[in-house]
């Protein structure tokens, strides 16, 4: 679960980041944010990479077997039945995708388990090529399976097939439900996966949308924060405790359903964590002197 707290420490860390530059460009910005969401992105593509190449195709080298082993029986009993080719050239053609699945498969646990650093590239480009092969499954055996109804002849003879598909369609779906969840109850592993990729993503959009938003009231901040500082040079502030400034400032300034007594408190914390051991007292005594003004009682 995202807290508030990680919001905003991603959005002191680019504002920290950004203060580094007089004008920062949109190519430098974006190199921010892309180092800042680089830990919660690789976390997600590997809890993607494992659930995939783990749990949700466990049984999948099993029921691949079965399915080729029945699939090829199929074609031979279909051999003397002309009328039957497109079925068995479909056949053939899902025979193939689904080796192209397994080898996939099996890149991908090379990828996780033979690189002791996950690249997070790496690993990404794997997972995404096992699901357009899983996507292409899912399209090739549906196809399949609407051919076998033209020939209610042989109904005896698409049985096994048909339940071996659907022993392997279960697979599909479960890789599916990562990407497309439609309100059916998910695996444990396919939750926490779905819910770590919505996580990285309402992190990047909210601190993004309140450090941009900061930086781009810079002016206005440090003119409030300047007229607090008694006996005090702007200019000895430092660029952590400014950043922390600018980000209570804003809060209290521009996001007035936010308590006032939770801006401070939680910008005293960031003190305490990013920067030096008199930041706490002096932040509280500046953003609690903008509140009395922004927040009268």
């Amino acid at each position: 679960m995202l807290s508030r707290n990680q919001i905003r420490q991603t959005a002191l860390q680019y504002l920290y980041g950004a203060s580094q530059s007089p004008e920062i460009t949109e190519e430098q910005e974006e190199g921010i944010w892309d180092i800042l969401m680089e830990p919660f992105r690789a976390d997600y593509c590997k809890l993607r990479a494992k659930a995939v190449s783990g749990h949700l195709t466990r049984d999948y080298p099993d029921k691949l077997c079965l399915f080729v082993t029945r699939a090829r029986e199929t074609a031979e009993k279909l051999q003397h039945d002309p009328l039957t080719l497109p079925v068995r050239d479909q056949l053939h053609d899902l025979l193939n995708k689904e080796g192209e699945f397994n080898a996939a498969l099996l890149q991908l646990k090379k990828a996780l388990h033979d690189d002791p650093a996950n690249d997070r590239k790496t690993l990404s480009a794997a997972c995404d090529t096992v699901q357009e092969l899983n996507t292409a499954l899912m399209q090739m055996r549906g196809r399949l399976l609407d051919s076998f109804r033209d020939f209610p002849a042989y109904n005896s003879i698409w049985s096994p097939l048909i339940s071996s598909c659907g022993k392997l369609q279960e697979i599909n779906d479960r890789i599916n439900c990562i990407i497309h969840q439609d309100g059916r109850p998910s695996l444990a592993e396919v939750k926490k996966v779905v819910e770590a990729g919505q996580d990285a993503e309402e992190l990047y959009r909210e601190a993004k949308t309140l450090g941009e938003e900061t930086l781009r009231r810079r002016e206005e901040l440090d003119s409030v924060i300047n007229g607090i500082l008694e006996n005090y040079s702007p200019e000895r502030v430092s660029a952590m405790d400014r950043a922390i400034l600018r980000l209570g400032a804003c809060e209290l300034l521009h996001r007035k359903n936010l308590p006032a007594p939770v801006v401070i408190s939680e910008a005293i914390r960031l003190a305490e964590r990013f920067s030096s051991a008199d930041s706490p007292r002096f932040v509280n005594g500046v953003l609690a002197g903008i509140a009395k003004t922004a927040r009268p009682s």
